[in-house]
């Protein structure tokens, strides 16, 4: 799919280029105006905009969109540009710019590039016929079953879809190349490079296949009930206008995901500028208050399960696991309720500055840090240790499919009175339902829980 991300990027900005320049030339008939200074500031200001609005929405995604998608969200590019651009000149008394020649360039834009954008997917659609950035597809299951009109439109691969073959226990088919039986399903996805499969009748083990499916991120389809619904979330895609029931991928990516990070960039910058004096008064006390560095840094899991350092405020003594190793060695209820937990409700390792950070959530400032680099989301699954994931079991595919939080549901519900199954729940609980909506909601929650202390450790 680089082909096609790379010249439909192109195409948009050469579109944009075009159509500011025959504006001003039907405008005025005379190009030299764009020596004027706001002219040419007006068209960064737009190309900026628009180029920032079709990103975020998806269009330059790895995954091809059907043509009357990519046609919509250009449209939203451009009125979405266009009425930014009127609010940025309005506020800022910028008068010189014509307001025809804004028409002129809204429909000169929109034209070139919806006819750039029709001429790219015919291409392309050429190029899969050639065998060229075709996504490796997997049958599984009796292939009889599928509606014969669907597999014809992917066998023709007009959709980017190469069918490698199929695999069942049972079946013999012709038509589709046998590829062994789904015991073998590992071993043919590696083979094949497999981005895609579609299970089309029941299989036995099926909820194998589907585990081993999420934890190399393939795309599974569930054709014929093929599926027990209510174990998965699933959500609908319009293949040859005929809906597919897919399983929902369960990781934060697209349009959404994109306003996430701009989310967490934006506000854990603001927050660390306006929290500055704060990091430099508990610094001070901590230095003063007990021997150490002031912050501490802590190996978590971050997205796809790698090792991460979060930052906190040093809150133990600095042989704190010496001291922990001694406890939980001599006293077997301690281990018995830190094997639990994970951690210690009474811990003598705690500083008196550190039983305050604690109380107030203050320690965990410098993980806007963590945000700020993107190992951590403002909102997200608790981030845990190694040895944590044994404990959410099945979900524990599912937890490292996302970027963990500083805050999250089980923070606001209240951390000293959830236990450990119920914050599991709870973290999966986000992971299948989120949206840019929930995240702010939970961080405008997780502010009067911090008051009440009804978040803190």
């Amino acid at each position: 799919m680089m082909w096609y991300r790379r010249w439909s990027i192109a195409l948009d900005i050469g579109a944009l280029i075009l159509a500011f320049a025959l504006a001003l030339y039907i405008r005025f008939n005379n190009l030299s105006m764009l020596s004027r200074s706001w002219y040419i500031t007006t068209f960064i200001i737009l190309l900026t905009l628009d180029f920032l609005i079709l990103y975020f929405k998806g269009l330059y995604d790895k995954k091809h969109k059907p043509l009357f998608n990519q046609i919509g969200i250009v449209i939203d590019g451009l009125v979405y540009s266009v009425f930014i651009y009127l609010l940025i000149s309005y506020f800022t008394k910028m008068t010189y710019f014509s307001r025809l020649t804004l028409i002129y360039i809204f429909i000169i834009g929109l034209t070139l590039q919806i006819t750039f954008k029709t001429i790219l997917s015919y291409l392309q659609k050429r190029r899969y016929k050639k065998g060229l950035d075709l996504s490796n597809a997997l049958v599984i299951g009796d292939y009889t079953k599928i509606p014969k009109e669907l597999i014809d439109k992917l066998k023709t691969r007009e959709y980017g879809i190469n069918i490698v073959g199929y695999l069942s226990n049972d079946i013999n088919g012709n038509g589709l190349n046998r590829l062994g039986s789904i015991k073998d399903f590992s071993e043919v996805v590696d083979k094949y490079n497999v981005e895609m499969i579609f299970i089309v009748s029941k299989v036995e083990n099926v909820e194998e296949v589907i585990n081993i499916g999420l934890d190399k991120y393939i795309s599974i389809y569930s054709i014929n009930n093929s599926i027990n619904l209510p174990n998965y979330p699933m959500e609908i895609e319009i293949i040859d206008d005929m809906p597919i029931l897919k399983l929902k991928d369960v990781f934060i990516s697209g349009f959404e995901g994109r306003m996430k990070r701009l989310l967490d960039f934006t506000l854990s910058l603001i927050a660390l500028i306006i929290l500055s004096p704060l990091f430099v008064v508990i610094s001070l006390l901590i230095k003063l208050t007990s021997p150490g560095p002031v912050f501490f840094k802590h190996k978590r899991l971050g997205l796809n399960g790698k090792l991460i350092e979060i930052y906190k405020f040093r809150t133990m003594v600095v042989n704190a696991q010496e001291i922990l190793d001694k406890l939980l060695s001599e006293n077997p209820e301690l281990k018995k309720e830190y094997e639990a937990t994970f951690k210690l409700k009474n811990d003598p390792r705690i500083t008196k500055i550190g039983k305050f950070l604690r109380k107030t959530s203050l320690d965990e400032l410098p993980q806007l840090f963590n945000v700020l680099k993107g190992e951590l989301s403002l909102v997200g699954p608790r981030p845990i240790v190694l040895k944590e994931i044994n404990k959410y079991g099945e979900y524990g595919k599912y937890l490292l499919r996302v970027p963990p939080g500083i805050t999250g549901l089980w923070q606001i519900s209240g951390r000293n009175d959830v236990d450990y199954e119920e914050r599991v729940e709870m973290d999966m609980q986000y992971i299948s339902n989120w949206n840019l909506w929930l995240d702010i909601n939970i961080l405008f929650k997780t502010i009067p829980a911090v008051l009440k202390r009804d978040g803190a450790y």
